[in-house]
């Protein structure tokens, strides 16, 4: 079976990142909808940190999502018949649309990533010695991310990205926000784990099935995560196709938490209160 080509990995990971990112316009608006729809109900009104960091997210995908249908169009219709066809187009790293595209995606990482710390923040009851590993991991993906941007808009025309400086930047984004993914997944899951271990016969609700929702959210972008890097340090075309997919999924995982989790709360009924008398 012949290898992956460039072309064909681009090809497939457009097509892909357009399925995925009609499934994140969905749930965009519904992560919209869903605390808005609170306030009708006279009940707590929507978090505005959430709600403008989603409509940021948005903004950003959606421009990233463009200029990606836009690198298709030249690397297919206009530089089609050059030398090298559309892999000769989307191996020039330097080419400016690739930059911007670059940027955009290192700055929807960074926000995703602080989100992911200030959420860690509330649930620990904003505490700064839980958050400050993964909060200096999160700065370490924005200054490497800019070494990306800069390295790529530097880049010869032919030069290996994955022996070039630029690689190694990448690493270390890849590696510095699949870092902040696991560790900020885990201690929240355990903080809400352990307040219900101690509350457990006294509060009216289990906070279990949100830890279900946190862990099932953050397993499709870790997912995405591992499978880039690991085609990324293999040196193989296909780490292209789960690097398009993990753009909409930044989205997908974030706005996944909000729509279910309010509609849980919105759908759940009442429960009785039980007293015990001794």
């Amino acid at each position: 079976m012949a290898a992956l080509t460039l072309a064909e990995a681009e090809l497939i990971g457009i097509i892909l990142h357009s399925a995925l990112y009609g499934i994140f316009l969905i749930l965009f608006v519904g992560s919209i909808y869903v605390p808005l729809s609170r306030l009708r109900r006279w009940t707590a009104p929507p978090n505005r940190i959430l709600m403008s960091v989603t409509i940021i997210l948005f903004i950003l995908i959606t421009i990233h999502w463009i200029l990606q249908l836009l690198r298709l169009i030249d690397a297919f219709i206009y530089y089609a018949d050059d030398d090298g066809g559309p892999s000769a187009y989307y191996a020039n790293g330097a080419g400016s649309k690739n930059v911007v595209k670059t940027a955009f995606y290192i700055v929807q990482t960074f926000v995703g990533d602080c989100t992911m710390v200030y959420r860690l923040y509330i649930v620990w009851g904003h505490s700064w010695r839980v958050s400050v590993v993964p909060a200096l991991l999160a700065s370490g993906v924005l200054a490497a991310g800019g070494g990306v941007v800069y390295s790529f808009a530097h880049l010869t025309p032919g030069e290996n990205v994955f022996v070039s400086s630029a690689g190694h930047w990448v690493l270390a984004v890849f590696a510095a926000t699949l870092g902040i993914n696991i560790i900020v997944t885990s201690l929240i899951s355990y903080r809400i784990w352990s307040i219900h271990r101690r509350l457990r016969g006294i509060a009216q609700h289990s906070p279990m099935p949100v830890v279900h929702i946190i862990l099932e959210s953050a397993a499709i972008y870790t997912c995405c995560l591992i499978v880039t890097l690991t085609g990324y340090l293999s040196k193989e075309n296909y780490q292209f196709i789960s690097l398009d997919a993990t753009s909409p999924v930044i989205g997908i995982a974030f706005a996944l938490i909000i729509v279910r989790v309010g509609l849980g709360q919105a759908l759940k009924p009442p429960r009785p209160t039980h007293l015990h008398r001794p």
